[in-house]
């Protein structure tokens, strides 16, 4: 029972609350008219309207990690890192240093929150047959997600659980404590997609977008853990009185899960009548005047037969001595293990687990402003519940501007993120086959005070046609001409 208990309240305390970075999709790119594969990742339909006759995608990632309580704030620049950290903050073997004391609080009466998540995107690929585009995606994630911890209890923790250090400081001295519930969640996964989207030709060029992506997932370890609140009242320095409470632990992955996935998606390209495309509006509307899309992405979920399930109750009000048990060291596992088996109800059982995908709505839109400037618009919006033992992506809003040729694309996206609680912006580009980004630069810029993180890179190949109405409308001509015939 400890190891499960140990591993479970090192991942909240010790990944989540101690994580100062976090991420999001790589949307700017995907929804440029160059990133077809990158597409596949915002909405399945987008790659049917693309500059690319085939793309192929060698490889990238995603990687971001946030949280609304600690903040890293380090004496020199992480650029340093990790061959030119100054001597008096390497170790004896000359390595970097960690000291604490660069962690800083947010002490502001709201419950902490924290995700740490990574994307890998393997080999993928769209091709192009005639209104008809196919495809194949591979990718892998990993994510924990913590929500609601009491204030409280996070900053208790952080501590040590040591009276000496104020651990306790910010409990009410003099009356009942309430601690909502909260949860602790985090699972892996990998995929195979098939990918297949179709453009419908409407009058005035306008083009209706269809698409569906299919996977297979294959499921990897992963836990869940939620209590359901209790009350603590302070008897002195060291000492508590529990209310009954009642903690849920679940994990799972010991062997690979199995399930199904899929994406829908339709976006509209929209761009007014022949008649009104002229002068000034055709030389800056070269592509289209914008193109609207929705989709539902990651509905299905992966089924594990070897999940453990494990309850602790307590029962009656329990008083708890912190300092005498726990010596105010900062080995809260223990502390946590020895609470458990002293005062606690303990079951468990096993069984089968369902946990659901990621799944979340998305509506986005791009406008042609200039010949070569865009600007975009994406709302996600999780269908997931924060607090739920299964994978989750956060929601958030973003707008993008857009400079965009064929083998240069650079974006500066502003974003409400972290279920729209943080303001970031962000910067990407496209060199060629290159694209990187991130959407919190200010990470990057001013690395001596760190609130999140967030990066991500990859490398495509494609076959790159002209790509333009005026190009349709050409073509369009030659077979008119091509099909008439002399009149005598």
């Amino acid at each position: 029972m400890g190891t499960h208990k140990s591993h479970i309240i090192a991942v909240i305390l010790n990944v989540g609350l101690a994580t100062q970075v976090t991420a999001q999709y790589h949307t700017q790119v995907g929804l440029g008219n160059y990133g077809a594969v990158n597409s596949f990742y915002i909405n399945p339909s987008l790659n049917a309207y693309s500059a690319s006759n085939w793309q192929l995608h060698l490889g990238g990632f995603w990687a971001n990690a946030n949280n609304n309580y600690l903040s890293l704030q380090t004496p020199y620049s992480l650029y340093r890192l990790p061959n030119n950290v100054p001597s008096r903050y390497q170790t004896e073997s000359g390595n970097p240093r960690f000291d604490q004391s660069w962690l800083r609080e947010r002490i502001n009466g709201r419950d902490k929150v924290a995700a740490v998540g990574a994307d890998v995107y393997g080999p993928a690929l769209t091709l192009k047959l005639k209104n008809w585009h196919v495809g194949f995606l591979t990718e892998a994630s990993a994510n924990v997600r913590i929500n609601q911890v009491p204030e409280p209890l996070a900053h208790a923790v952080f501590k040590g659980l040591d009276s000496a250090q104020g651990a306790f400081n910010l409990f009410n001295q003099n009356g009942n404590n309430s601690i909502g519930p909260f949860s602790a969640t985090g699972n892996s996964r990998a995929a195979l997609g098939f990918n297949v989207s179709r453009s419908f030709k409407l009058d005035w060029n306008r083009q209706l977008l269809g698409g569906i992506t299919i996977k297979k997932v294959w499921g990897f370890q992963g836990f869940h853990m939620s209590t359901s609140g209790l009350s603590a009242q302070q008897i002195n320095q060291d000492s508590l009185l529990i209310s009954p409470t009642n903690i849920q632990m679940m994990d799972y992955g010991s062997q690979p899960g199995h399930g199904w996935g899929i994406d829908i998606g339709a976006t509209y390209v929209f761009h007014k009548k022949d008649f009104k495309r002229h002068g000034e509006y055709a030389k800056k509307h070269t592509k289209y005047f914008a193109k609207i899309g929705f989709s539902i992405m990651d509905i299905g979920s992966v089924k594990y037969t070897d999940a453990t399930y494990r309850s602790v109750d307590v029962r009656t009000s329990t008083g708890i001595n912190l300092g005498q048990s726990y010596n105010g060291t900062t080995n809260y596992q223990q502390a946590l293990d020895s609470f458990m088996r002293t005062f606690g109800t303990y079951t468990v059982s096993n069984g089968n687990a369902v946990i659901g995908l990621p799944t979340r709505a998305v509506i986005s839109a791009d406008m042609q402003l200039e010949k070569r400037v865009f600007v975009s618009a994406v709302l996600t919006q999780s269908l997931r519940s924060k607090s739920s033992e299964h994978a989750r992506y956060q929601s958030f809003l973003m707008v993008a501007p857009r400079y965009e040729r064929r083998f240069f694309e650079l974006s500066l996206p502003v974003l409400l993120e972290y279920d729209y609680r943080s303001l970031r912006m962000g910067a990407s580009m496209r060199f060629g086959p290159l694209y990187i980004g991130t959407n919190s630069l200010m990470s990057f810029v001013n690395t001596r005070s760190m609130n999140d993180a967030d990066i991500f890179a990859g490398i495509i190949l494609s076959n790159l046609a002209e790509f333009s109405f005026k190009k349709q409308a050409r073509n369009r001509s030659k077979k008119s001409k091509g099909n008439s015939c002399f009149v005598f």
